[in-house]
């Protein structure tokens, strides 16, 4: 069996070869409800419909509770940037790309957050034997940097370690692009919705 751990936490990487926004991707602990909230802030009111489909003021109780559980029938993953260099009790400014602070952790020059930040949140959770949902949410000004490809990779090899076969994410009529996400790692195909706001479900298996 793979170990979320082993595979989240090996340290700083790159979000994506050639840029400079670096995270680390770990297990979601109980101890991120507080920085999730503040993440959830951040992001506008469209990205927070985006994930959860509706008009939320926060992320849903259950789901939150279930995702820090560590319950092995709901797997997560948050990404953290790296910490922000200190000088005495001052932020100091970022420093110039793939600068090497004094811990040799490399500090992004943009999206840049306060130590101890959360920037988004990955699931899966087991609906059916071998079947489970993908949710993810990611800070606007994190978006577009290949952190969903990242992260939806990471639960995609996790999965299919613990004998996942299915993976699905219920889509709105504007995130085709999902079912893009999910079609390197299988057949990939998109169920029709049953109310008009959402397109449907896209599926994919291996």
């Amino acid at each position: 069996m793979t170990s979320l751990d082993t595979l989240a936490g090996a340290g700083w990487r790159a979000v994506r070869p050639g840029t400079e926004r670096v995270v680390r991707v770990r297990r979601a602990e109980g101890s991120d409800r507080e920085a999730l909230a503040r993440m959830f802030d951040r992001c506008a009111p469209s990205t927070r419909y985006s994930r959860f489909h509706g008009p939320v003021k926060a992320i849903p109780e259950r789901y939150l509770a279930e995702a820090l559980s560590g319950s092995p029938f709901h797997h997560a993953l948050v990404a953290c940037p790296p910490p922000v260099v200190n000088t005495d009790t001052d932020l100091a400014p970022a420093p110039a790309p793939d600068a090497v602070v004094p811990t040799g952790e490399v500090v992004p020059t943009s999206g840049v957050v306060p130590t101890g930040e959360v920037v988004a949140l990955a699931s899966c959770r087991l609906i059916d034997e071998g079947e489970a949902e993908l949710g993810v949410l990611i800070e606007d000004t994190w978006q577009r940097h290949g952190l969903g490809t990242r992260l939806v990779s990471d639960l995609v090899t996790y999965a299919s370690g613990i004998g996942l076969r299915v993976l699905e994410a219920q889509l709105l009529v504007e995130q085709s692009w999902i079912a893009g996400l999910l079609r390197p790692y299988g057949t990939c195909r998109v169920r029709p919705a049953c109310c008009r706001r959402l397109q449907g479900c896209a599926r994919t298996a291996w």
